[in-house]
């Protein structure tokens, strides 16, 4: 029990560390064309207008220039009811026009951000993420609590103020609700779900030991999860719809960080059963457990299966001493290093587009969320450090 609880705060807590800081450097990665869209953007107001030119600026497959060198003009405009409209030109020819007016303008405004990236990056088969929302844990000051953002942290809101240690939250697929780990309560690791809408929470797991790991499945009828209640730490899921908690793997090893096929047959799990944490794959029906060689570290975990590509996964590994995200192609066998930090990088998640990723940066003194493009190798602090810490982010799409 003692070793699983030391195992389950390395995986959860290990951002706490204090530690120096560095620019990310990456390895050349060959994954999907590298092509390079060249916009003009323009936008009649100049606030909006800056925010368009970060969103193509970070997105690594676009480059901003006049209009003489654009393959794509890209306008975009608040109108008087306050409602957003976008026009795309190839050359002088008009492509598309739309018109949205959604909840507000910043709305409406980000909406058709993803508009514009999947008609202008049609050929490269480019979906847009600005209009989603972050889930992400934030400490502000002495206690972290669950917040929810934008992709621009222009909007922020604290969702639980428990004061209560706790991890990383996973969205449903319906985008109503999350489930995280906390220690609110009982002190001890207890799985919730909270009710976005009213912002109640509800206990999904709180059997005598830890309840951890809890990740919705891609249909949302699901849960899986990992549970010490028989003295060792195993895989489970809980079928939401009848409330039968299954039992998914047996084994005398500890089980952690479970994380979804696309399709929701197979989970990939981390496991000890080596001696040192090593990422594993099983049916999610139940079954053995079949390794994953990566190929790079001895110690592997927090994976996360890329939600269009089935054949890629992310997660951390130990390498030179300290964390670092890694791809890996099931069809190659080949896993690539993504990120080379001094101070780390952990608890990586796909963006919806299945090509970025956001991780937790490791600081001195504090932790900060980065999005990072796998193909252009291209990274971008998504806040300033007045924030505070924010780490563990996931992402929807609404």
């Amino acid at each position: 029990m003692r070793l699983f609880y030391r195992f389950f705060i390395i995986q959860a807590f290990l951002f706490h560390s204090i530690v120096c800081s560095a620019v990310i450097e990456l390895p050349d990665l060959v994954r999907e064309s590298n092509k390079v869209i060249s916009i003009a953007f323009s936008c009649n107001d100049e606030r909006y207008k800056g925010i368009g030119e970060i969103a193509f600026n970070m997105h690594g497959a676009y480059r901003l220039v006049s209009i003489k060198e654009s393959e794509f003009i890209i306008q975009m405009a608040i109108l008087k009811d306050e409602s957003v409209g976008l026009r795309i030109l190839n050359g002088t020819t008009i492509i598309h026009e739309s018109k949205s007016n959604l909840s507000d303008t910043y709305t409406s405004f980000l909406h058709l951000l993803d508009k514009a990236v999947e008609i202008t990056g049609s050929t490269e088969d480019l979906v847009g993420f600005y209009s989603g929302q972050f889930a992400f844990v934030g400490n502000r000051g002495d206690v972290s609590e669950l917040y929810l953002s934008d992709i621009f942290f222009n909007k922020i809101q604290q969702i639980t103020f428990d004061k209560a240690l706790l991890t990383r939250p996973k969205w449903s697929p319906d985008g109503n609700s999350l489930i995280f780990t906390s220690y609110f309560k009982s002190g001890f690791p207890d799985l919730f779900e909270i009710d976005l809408i009213t912002l109640k929470k509800s206990t999904v797991a709180a059997f005598k030991g830890t309840n951890t790991g809890g990740v919705y499945s891609p249909k949302g009828d699901k849960i899986a999860m990992t549970l010490s209640n028989d003295g060792n730490s195993d895989l489970y899921t809980l079928n939401l719809n009848t409330r039968n908690l299954k039992r998914v793997a047996k084994t005398k090893a500890l089980e952690s960080s479970p994380s979804w096929s696309p399709d929701g047959n197979q989970l990939v799990v981390v496991s000890d059963t080596l001696g040192s944490p090593q990422l594993y794959l099983i049916n999610s029906r139940g079954g053995s457990m079949k390794r994953i060689k990566t190929n790079i570290s001895r110690y592997c975990t927090e994976p996360d299966w890329n939600p269009i590509n089935e054949d890629l996964i992310i997660f951390t590994a130990s390498i030179g001493g300290r964390f670092q995200i890694v791809l890996h192609s099931f069809k190659t066998g080949k896993s690539t290093q993504l990120t080379s930090v001094n101070g780390g990088a952990l608890q990586a998640t796909w963006m919806p587009d299945g090509r970025h990723i956001v991780f937790t940066e490791r600081l001195k003194r504090t932790t900060r969320l980065v999005l990072l493009d796998t193909v252009s190798k291209k990274s971008n602090a998504l806040h300033s450090m007045s924030f505070g810490d924010a780490s563990g982010a996931t992402y929807l799409n609404h």
